[in-house]
């Protein structure tokens, strides 16, 4: 399908690294089922297209976050598990089952409530146990999981424990914290399995996935992984980047010393500038942090980030080769010799590449890429 010629700002999702990504970590992670993460809309790839092209691999493992991303999966007919991660209240399991997602349970009370749905339903329920070891976020604690076996235990009958599922603290970070959280999961898991010897554990999410073989357990969960977003070095994987955020050059300008650019007098001209107006802003992918220490790609050159309004950003051309409107713009990916990855990006802005990449608006048209040509596209104008 050809690309809209309108569409300016865009991200470019390629659909066979994701594939390749994919098929990298199944390789090393073998003897474990992989969860695909697609939650915030497949840290902003875009849930549906990338979950359909993983399921041609064979993948029956989903990772979301909110009941509304399982539905939306379920809607576009992807089979197999749906896990929702975050917390959920009884108020939407009615909803779960509909759409037979299967939640990530914290405590007695909600164990409880999810069978009292599933005798509604009249089907056998299943579910994942929520251990907290180290995050303050959700679940259980370490040493309640002699509680946890008899509430489920108690709920056996109407439900089906699947799994029980942890998230390290920092696991990029010191191996003895990750050693002392590994400890406290499997001091959770040792009573519940002790009952249920067929649910599957989960710690290890895609940075503990690379750097630590004994943490693949029966399951582990990737999204960084997926996107080709490698944050440890570790692990030997051969992962490609898979998205590409690309504008153009809206105006050059010429600006006086003694001229301001942006709100509230944020950034000075101090001797003569030219300036790029890019069609893109806060609402885009920029944040205020990254000013003064971002740099975007323009003829293969960095050019420094200057201004930055909800729809606009300014970058200082001054000097270097010449630049016109229309000229390509690389916030993300490469151009020429130079790259700038998701990664680095949003270390600029003091972020983590998370909050970089779900903020990312539906109206920056996700253009799906496959065999080097446009597939398919996801946008305000073409929902999934």
């Amino acid at each position: 399908m050809p690309v809209r010629p309108e569409t300016i700002t865009r991200m470019e999702v390629n659909l066979d690294h994701i594939k390749h990504n994919y098929q990298q970590v199944r390789r090393h992670a073998a003897g474990a089922d992989l969860y695909a993460v697609v939650k915030s809309e497949a840290y902003a790839h875009g849930a549906v297209p990338v979950a359909k092209a993983l399921a041609e691999l064979g993948c029956r493992h989903w990772a979301v976050a909110l009941v509304d991303e399982g539905i939306q999966l379920r809607r576009a007919a992807i089979d197999g598990e749906i896990m929702v991660m975050g917390a959920t209240l009884p108020a939407q399991f009615t909803a779960l089952a509909e759409h037979d997602l299967t939640p990530a349970i914290p405590d007695a009370a909600r164990i409880q409530a999810w069978a009292a749905c599933a005798r509604t339903t009249g089907r056998r329920l299943r579910y994942h146990l929520k251990v907290d070891v180290g995050l303050g976020r959700m679940g259980y604690l370490p040493w309640q999981g002699d509680e946890a076996a008899a509430a489920a235990e108690g709920a056996a009958q109407d439900l089906e424990l699947a799994g029980i599922s942890g998230h390290l603290n920092s696991p990029g970070g010191p191996e003895d914290n990750n050693a002392r959280e590994e400890e406290r999961f499997h001091q959770f898991c040792a009573p519940v399995r002790e009952r249920f010897p067929l649910a599957k554990r989960h710690l290890a999410a895609s940075q503990a996935t690379v750097r630590y073989q004994r943490m693949h357990l029966e399951l582990v969960r990737i999204g960084g992984l997926l996107y080709g977003l490698q944050h440890v070095r570790e692990g030997g994987l051969d992962l490609r980047p898979a998205m590409e955020f690309k504008s153009a050059v809206a105006q050059v300008r010429e600006l006086p010393a003694g001229w301001h650019i942006g709100y509230d007098f944020r950034y000075r001209v101090e001797t003569p500038m030219r300036m790029a107006l890019l069609p893109l802003g806060w609402t885009d992918i920029f944040s205020t942090p990254m000013l003064n220490q971002a740099d975007v790609l323009i003829g293969g050159v960095a050019r420094r980030l200057v201004g930055l309004c909800t729809d606009f950003a300014m970058v200082d051309i001054t000097g270097g080769p010449d630049v016109a409107m229309g000229d390509e713009v690389v916030i993300v990916g490469r151009q020429g010799e130079a790259a700038m990855s998701a990664i680095e990006l949003a270390r600029r802005g003091g972020i983590s590449t998370g909050q970089l990449l779900g903020k990312i608006s539906l109206r920056v048209p996700r253009i799906y890429l496959s065999g080097g040509t446009a597939v398919g596209e996801l946008s305000l104008l073409r929902p999934a």
